[in-house]
């Protein structure tokens, strides 16, 4: 198997810098760099850029994966956790998930980056889908959405445990069920069959109604004063619109705080979840036999019902269908040459008796002699006993 590696690093709040684009071309002499995004493949080799420097330095969202089994997702968060430390750490502190704060200020960089075996996950082709939905996780994280905690809890739940069973659920966030969609990429980017998320969001009610950053901006707007909303318009129209707009937001978040996320406190375990995963996937596959099968027989009694009205008209029309068999036959092909050979034998059934047989002998030799070069077609006719 041959070596391959993304190295990918997105800006998503507001454009590099000068400054910053520099240290991005620093990083890198091969790189797809602009000040929206970075991007390198590997077929050999590796990347030795500094990736908290460039989430510290611009970009905000980093992808890394390798085909030998590196999975890496990084978010930068400008204003930090938007939960309290008590809150965000059942979630995190594990060796597959870390939390690297700045120096200064609140912000800081969460990295999920659990470990694979070499081969132990399908290798991934596709990587925009799973690059737009980090992107929206990251917004739904920063905007205090903890059922995005939950998905890291649960791509690194057994990184450095011996035993799943060690692995004790964190307090399930209300509305798993309802993010199942936009996870996807997520979980297989991490390997994770969806039926696991299935299970973890069974018992838990729905997301609270205020579950986005869209809400906290349309409270902030509303408290300010009229002069506040005029000066913030000066700066949007005058400066750098997207440096501003980022800069807002960020403060709006960081001084203002989400709803609580509801929570549901299970005793269950990384392998109870594992296991009714399981039972979940052989019930849906149950039921998908089920459907297969009741499909089966629909299409069964559609074509019987379909085969009996065209051997009404055999009966009828005789020579229509030897027509037939004729025109499939000069349209050329091995499937032209078995419908055919279809044709002739449903008209000797619908016909009956000798005179069917007889016929439909008949039409088969003439066939066979009108086009002696035809080996496949008198094979075809073979196989349904019409032709010696």
């Amino acid at each position: 198997m041959s070596e391959y590696q993304l190295i990918e690093f997105q800006a998503v709040d507001r454009p590099l810098t000068d400054r910053e684009l520099a240290y991005a071309r620093e990083q890198s002499t091969r790189a797809e760099i602009s000040r929206w995004s970075f991007q390198n493949e590997y077929h050999f080799g590796d990347f030795h850029g500094d990736v908290n420097g460039m989430l510290r330095r611009g970009y905000d969202v980093h992808l890394h994966y390798a085909n030998f089994g590196v999975r890496t997702v990084a978010f930068r968060l400008p204003v930090g956790m938007p939960f309290a430390e008590d809150v965000w750490s059942n979630y995190i502190g594990g060796e597959g998930v870390s939390w690297a704060p700045d120096r200064r200020g609140s912000g800081g960089v969460l990295t999920l980056s659990p470990y694979h075996e070499a081969g132990e996950l399908e290798e991934l082709w596709e990587f925009e889908p799973c690059m737009r939905a980090m992107v929206e996780l990251r917004t739904r994280l920063m905007a205090g959405d903890l059922r995005v905690l939950y998905l890291f809890w649960l791509a690194a739940a057994t990184d450095g445990q011996p035993d799943p069973v060690d692995a004790k659920e964190p307090p399930v966030p209300c509305g798993l069920a309802e993010l199942a969609g936009e996870a996807q990429p997520f979980l297989e980017f991490f390997g994770l069959e969806a039926s696991l998320l299935d299970a973890a969001a069974e018992g838990s009610a729905e997301a609270p109604d205020e579950a986005s950053a869209e809400h906290r901006i349309q409270r902030w707007v509303e408290s300010q004063s009229e002069e506040e909303v005029k000066a913030l318009l000066r700066e949007l129209l005058s400066e750098d619109s997207a440096a501003i707009k980022s800069a807002t937001i960020a403060r709006i978040l960081g001084a203002t705080t989400p709803s609580a996320w509801p929570t549901v406190v299970t005793s269950r375990n990384y392998q109870t979840l594992l296991d009714r995963a399981a039972q979940l996937r052989q019930a849906e596959y149950e039921r998908e036999q089920k459907r297969l099968v009741a499909a089966e027989k629909r299409k069964a009694a559609k074509l019987a019902q379909e085969r009996e009205v065209r051997m009404r008209q055999m009966v009828d029309e005789p020579k229509k269908w030897l027509r037939q068999a004729e025109e499939l036959v000069a349209a050329r092909g091995l499937a032209n040459y078995e419908a055919a050979a279809e044709v002739l034998d449903e008209l000797r059934e619908a016909l009956a008796g000798d005179s069917g047989e007889q016929l439909a002998r008949q039409h088969s030799a003439h066939l066979a002699k009108k086009h002696p070069t035809l080996n496949r077609l008198k094979s075809a006719l073979k196989k349904r006993g019409l032709l010696e």
